[in-house]
């Protein structure tokens, strides 16, 4: 059994040059900003936070993340399953260090701000809603109101209806 990952604090520098490797399952419930895009919050993600430096002295952080949420599908609202697989390599800048544009042009690598007191669950989140698909929703679905019982016509039907009564007052 894995500890809680929630009020995990790492210094990020430290955490890479010493190689630390944190792996944790995250339950969905914990992490709010992404429970507007769920249909349920129920299920896990496995996830592992690796740091290291590289020849060149350069400090990254490894975050690997998989799971399977229940995303809110945008054309039917019923749930559909998104198959999560994130493999996120993050830079370590520290204060003062320039940042590298150049180093970051193939978009296989992020930067970010080397933190003495890093909020690992709020990074998870932050990765986790960078990889969600804008408007999820499934192959083939109907939308709502083709669903709904006695709900033959559109409500726009029964506006048209109402002028055409209007106009002939």
């Amino acid at each position: 059994m894995s500890e809680p990952i929630a009020g995990t604090v790492i210094d990020c520098l430290e955490f890479a040059r010493i190689g630390g490797v944190l792996v944790r399952s995250v339950g969905l419930d914990e992490l709010p900003r992404l429970a507007d895009q769920l249909t349920t919050t129920a299920g896990v993600l496995s996830v592992r936070v690796e740091g290291w430096r590289d020849a060149e002295g350069k400090s990254w952080l490894q975050m690997d993340i998989a799971g399977e949420p229940v995303l809110r599908c945008q054309r039917c609202l019923d749930g559909v399953k998104f198959a999560l697989g994130i493999k996120s390599r993050l830079q370590l800048i520290a204060p003062g260090e320039e940042w590298p544009d150049e180093d970051l042009v193939d978009d296989s690598t992020d930067a970010v701000n080397a933190e003495k007191e890093l909020a690992v669950l709020s990074l998870i989140e932050d990765e986790v809603l960078l990889a969600l698909p804008i408007a999820p929703r499934h192959e083939q679905c109907d939308s709502p109101l083709a669903n709904a019982s006695g709900q033959g016509s559109s409500p726009f039907a029964a506006l048209a209806a109402l002028k055409a009564k209007q106009s002939f007052r």
